[in-house]
C-alpha cells in the first residue's frame, strides 16, 4: 500500500498515511484535531547508487530535494 501525504486545513498539521489506492483521494481525520484533512502533492526525489557507492539524481526527480542534506525525507518541509 501507498503512503500519501495529508494536510488538515483547520490546524495546519500534515501527516501521512498507509492506505489503499482506491481510499487515496478520500478525506482523511486529522489526528490532532479530528477534522477532515485533503491529501497534498507529495515531493519527492530518486536517485540511483553506482557502482563506487556514489548516489546520484535521476532524471525528472524533484530539484528542489537535489541539495537537501536531510536523513529523511520526512524531515522536509516543502
Amino acid at each position: 500500500m501507498p503512503i500519501y501525504e495529508y494536510l488538515c486545513s483547520d490546524c495546519n498539521f500534515k501527516f501521512e498515511l498507509l492506505r489503499p489506492l482506491s481510499k487515496a483521494d478520500e478525506k482523511a481525520p486529522c489526528p490532532r484535531c479530528h477534522k477532515d484533512a485533503q491529501r497534498t502533492v507529495s515531493a519527492c526525489a530518486a536517485f540511483s547508487r553506482g557502482e563506487s557507492g556514489e548516489t546520484t539524481p535521476l532524471a525528472g526527480s524533484g530539484s528542489s530535494c537535489t541539495s537537501c542534506s536531510a536523513t529523511s525525507c520526512r524531515t522536509c518541509s516543502l
